[in-house]
């Protein structure tokens, strides 16, 4: 499929992708900025989409071929997240390596002033993540300090302790990832923790 890519013009486009986290993450941000009301535009790779006149436009990623190229290469990413990829090969790939540089050729073409975002705890991520670009800003997160909870978790922040209700074991990790993109689209820690705690 050809993605209409003149529905896209004109607003900041952000891409979670990878083959872990990625759905996860999505709903955090999405959480985040409805709830601090920051106009944003919500797309899902191969579904159907209907722009508003946000600035932004978040895009949930997605393994989609076209011809034998990754269908988000059609996107033009200006702030890419990796958070993990693991040797889940999709259909109609023929090999890790294949899908793996899918997402590096994904990363080496964003646009002067782009931005990179990668997981310190997934090895294939920071190995993309570390490759220097130019003009491109490389950012590194890690996992927020979190102590789990019977419910969920108590996240610090600063001298705060934040209780959050999430069965998932890897939401200390993907919380980091929705703070790190968020700060990126001038979101602050204290917008950012202030949502977390009606987040479930």
């Amino acid at each position: 499929m050809q993605i209409n890519t003149d529905l896209l013009k004109n607003k900041q486009r952000i891409y979670i992708g990878g083959n872990h986290g990625v759905k996860k993450i999505y709903n955090l941000v999405e959480h985040v900025l409805s709830f601090i009301n920051k106009p944003a535009d919500y797309y899902t790779v191969g579904e159907e989409y209907t722009p508003t006149d946000a600035p932004i436009v978040l895009i949930k990623g997605g393994d989609e071929l076209e011809g034998n190229k990754a269908l988000f290469h059609q996107l033009d990413i200006h702030i890419l997240l990796i958070h993990r990829i693991d040797e889940d090969v999709p259909e109609g790939y023929n090999s890790f390596e294949d899908y793996i540089s899918e997402f590096e050729s994904l990363a080496d073409n964003l646009p002067k002033a782009g931005t990179f975002l990668f997981f310190e705890g997934d090895n294939v991520a920071t190995l993309m993540g570390k490759k220097e670009r130019e003009d491109i800003r490389n950012i590194e997160y890690s996992a927020l300090t979190a102590e789990p909870v019977r419910d969920g978790y108590l996240i610090t922040h600063g001298s705060d302790k934040i209780e959050v209700k999430s069965s998932s074991k890897r939401f200390p990790a993907h919380s980091a990832a929705a703070k790190a993109l968020l700060n990126r689209i001038g979101v602050s820690d204290a917008q950012f923790f202030d949502a977390l705690k009606s987040y479930s």
